[in-house]
């Protein structure tokens, strides 16, 4: 083993065992680990809203691009990490708090997939020194971190299942204490990011992942003409039963989950069967067009997704996880109206290099808008649950001011302007032996002819009263500036 090799090795280890470790933190902070409560431990609040996506992507780029060892690939590395940095800064400051933070789970689902999309991009600049190389490498490039990533994670089902093996038998010898350590998330993560690093490093040194991910591909690419005639089959006997069949559909309350699946499995086979573009899978023309006709079906699902989350918005309002929801559906319906356009176009499969690119630079692009005043996830559902409050969709009762509350910067604006706009609106004012009394939800304001605030009562005073108080509800009798007053009634 030559030096790079043996730093690359060492610097391979190292991240994982430090990509570990935090995520380990992070479990236990965030599940609240039976440990911790025994041990009367109370870890810090911010630990809950560390740099996800930073600690868990950033380490798996540089085990997927570790080959390319050199400068190149530390300056991706490096400006990968700032941007991810970025991303995070402003969700932190738009959510403001450390008391109450939100789960990263969906901004790290969203990164993720960008940041897979848009990597073998970047590899294949690292591997050419240039910005020119066919759509092929990127293809093939993409396909590569695929397999690397499902033989990691075959390797860990067995580690797993050896290490569970091991822990029970271990428990009946009656070393309790080995299960209890191996299970705990802060030895667990650590052991599992440490397979998975060591298991890419290995695969990447072996000449057969290539052909192994060929072979898979050769496989997948047969399965696109059952599908199609099984997408084909469900849309006919959809729109066949009408209106009915799609009730029935809306019922299931997963309409979106099924369309969005629908789109992901076809757009993957797709790529599948027909690769880079340069040819097909099928041999015979019959089962070539089979296959294209579950390309049509794509905007179908499309508008289907949509419909069905326009519904459970207008019913119920935008929320984070319909906002996810219409990222999906979007990002997929774009995918598919592209798709099949070029097959009615007659440039399929020649144009799929370029929709694909097209597609991953406009997902990218979402996703940093989505962590961005103009696209968060935060700030549109605060907005429109506030928007359908002031028009009536939903009532003063019925509305959840508490999940307002928990939307962070945003949410905490909004429920602040609506208590100042509801004091507004149900101000009262009595005048009586030349004062004025201002009455409010949650105080009466006493102010002399001139303007001046002469004295506060604090109380709660019911919005129900609205303008139409009929009593003043301050002691019988009360002294403001030498002179006394008693308790009037309003005629």
């Amino acid at each position: 083993m030559n030096r790079t090799d043996r730093n690359r090795y060492i610097s391979v280890v190292i991240s994982a065992l430090i990509q570990g470790i935090l995520l380990g933190v992070y479990a236990v902070v965030t599940s609240g680990f039976p440990a911790l409560s025994q041990l009367r431990i109370q870890p810090p609040r911010f630990l809950a809203f560390m740099p996800l996506t930073v600690i868990f992507i950033v380490p798996f780029v540089f085990w997927l691009s570790q080959e390319h060892w050199g400068r190149r690939l530390w300056n991706l590395l490096i400006g990968l990490t700032a941007v991810l940095l970025a991303l995070w800064s402003y969700r932190l400051w738009s959510f403001g708090s450390f008391d109450s933070v939100p789960s990263q789970k969906a901004d790290l689902i969203r990164m993720s997939m960008a940041v897979f999309l848009v990597i073998p991009f970047f590899q294949c600049r690292i591997a050419s020194w240039s910005w020119r190389f066919p759509y092929s490498e990127i293809f093939f490039q993409l396909c590569r971190n695929l397999f690397l990533l499902f033989q990691a994670s075959i390797v860990i089902a067995v580690f797993w299942g050896l290490l569970i093996t091991a822990g029970l038998l271990f428990d009946i010898v009656g070393l309790h204490f080995v299960p209890l350590i191996l299970f705990n998330p802060v030895c667990a993560v650590p052991l599992t990011m440490m397979i998975i690093a060591v298991s890419i490093s290995v695969a990447i040194k072996h000449p057969g992942i290539d052909s192994l991910g060929r072979w898979l591909l050769a496989v997948l690419s047969w399965l696109l003409p059952f599908f199609s005639l099984l997408s084909l089959a469900f849309l006919v006997c959809l729109l066949w039963g009408g209106t009915s069949g799609l009730n029935a559909l809306w019922s299931t309350g997963q309409a979106s989950t099924l369309m969005l699946l629908l789109q992901a499995g076809t757009i993957i086979l797709a790529n599948a069967a027909w690769l880079d573009g340069s040819k097909s899978s099928f041999r015979t023309k019959s089962i070539d067009v089979l296959a294209q006709v579950s390309l049509l079906c794509l905007p179908v699902y499309t508008v289907l997704c949509l419909y069905s989350l326009s519904l459970r918005i207008s019913q119920y309002g935008l929320t984070t996880d319909r906002v996810q929801a219409v990222f999906f559906a979007v990002t997929s319906g774009i995918w598919g109206i592209a798709y099949a356009g070029t097959v009615i176009a007659r440039n399929w499969p020649l144009s799929i290099g370029r929709v694909n690119t097209a597609c991953v630079l406009f997902m990218a692009s979402i996703v940093i808008l989505m962590n961005s005043p103009v696209l968060d996830p935060f700030r549109l559902s605060a907005d429109d649950q506030v928007s359908r409050l002031k028009t009536g969709k939903v009532s003063p009762k019925d509305f959840d001011y508490e999940y307002l509350a928990s939307l962070g910067r945003y949410g905490r604006k909004n429920l602040e302007a609506l208590r100042n706009e509801h004091e507004t609106k149900t101000n009262s004012e009595i005048k009586h032996n030349g004062l004025t009394f201002v009455f409010t939800q949650s105080k009466v304001l006493i102010m002399s002819d001139d303007k001046s605030l002469v004295g506060t009562v604090y109380g709660f005073f019911s919005p129900e009263q609205e303008h139409k108080i009929k009593t003043v509800p301050l002691m019988p009798d009360y002294e403001i500036d030498g002179r006394i007053y008693r308790p009037f009634y309003e005629d």
